[in-house]
This record gives structure tokens, C-alpha cells and sequence, in this order.
């Protein structure tokens, strides 16, 4: 089911614009991996790069989920699938 739900969330995302294209890691066909070799061209080519490196593993673990609820709510995302997310915290 959460596959299901995570889906839908992500097509009501994309619909209204809330993904940004070049984003790798949660978007489908945009692996870690593949910002890493983007970025390894990137150098190739003689660009100059300013990345800042986050380690996010334990992020969900610090969200305040009340806010993070609104959020999703207030996103365009059916309010009966934003109730079903709150029941799974």
C-alpha cells in the first residue's frame, strides 16, 4: 500500500511542479549515482562545482510529523490519503 500511496503523492507532486527535474535520489531514472557521474562530467568538462553534502539517514527520524503532514496536506494531496499518512505515525 505504501508504494501505492508514495506513487500517487509523487504524481500529484510532478502535476504541480513541487520536483525539480535535475533532483537525484527520489526521482525515478535519477539514482545517487547518477548525480555523481553528472558531477564527475561536470569536473571533466572544467566547470567549477560548490556542492554542499548532507547525510539525510536519520532525517525522519528528527521531523516534526505534525508539520510535516501539513505540508503534504497543503500540497494538493487528497486529504484521505493525508489522513492515511498520519495513521501510519
Amino acid at each position: 500500500m505504501e508504494h501505492v500511496i508514495s506513487g500517487y503523492i509523487r504524481q500529484v507532486w510532478d502535476t504541480n511542479i513541487w520536483s525539480y527535474e535535475d533532483q537525484h535520489g527520489i526521482i525515478p531514472g535519477y539514482p545517487c549515482e547518477s548525480q555523481i557521474v553528472s558531477v564527475c562530467q561536470d569536473i571533466s568538462e572544467g566547470a567549477r562545482i560548490e556542492a554542499i553534502i548532507i547525510d539525510f539517514s536519520r532525517t525522519f527520524d528528527l521531523i516534526p510529523y505534525d508539520r510535516l503532514l501539513m505540508k503534504i496536506a497543503a500540497s494538493g494531496v487528497d486529504s484521505r490519503v493525508a489522513v492515511w499518512v498520519r495513521e501510519l505515525f
